[in-house]
């Protein structure tokens, strides 16, 4: 009984879908004729939309940043061994 039920549901809406898509096939004017398209199945996008790129670049770095303690010699031999490790390579 359900599943009799649920048929005829199905034939009952998939009637009126095809009734509304009828409807536009007789609109002359190409505009209306694609919005009334456009109510019955609504298009999506199918593709990923890319992300806008930034406008700038790598931020500068602070000169506080590469302050070193002068006074020390062991932190600024570890600073210079650290300034020439590759880091884009």
């Amino acid at each position: 009984m359900r599943l009799l039920l649920s048929l005829l549901a199905i034939i009952v809406l998939d009637r009126g879908a095809f009734a509304a898509q009828q409807d536009c096939k007789t609109i002359a004017d190409s505009a209306l004729r694609l919005t009334c398209y456009d109510k019955i199945n609504p298009p999506i996008a199918t593709y990923p939309i890319p992300l806008p790129k930034p406008a700038y670049g790598r931020p500068a770095p602070s000169p506080a940043a590469d302050t070193v303690n002068a006074s020390d010699p062991d932190d600024a031999a570890v600073t210079e061994k650290m300034r020439s490790i590759c880091r884009g390579c």
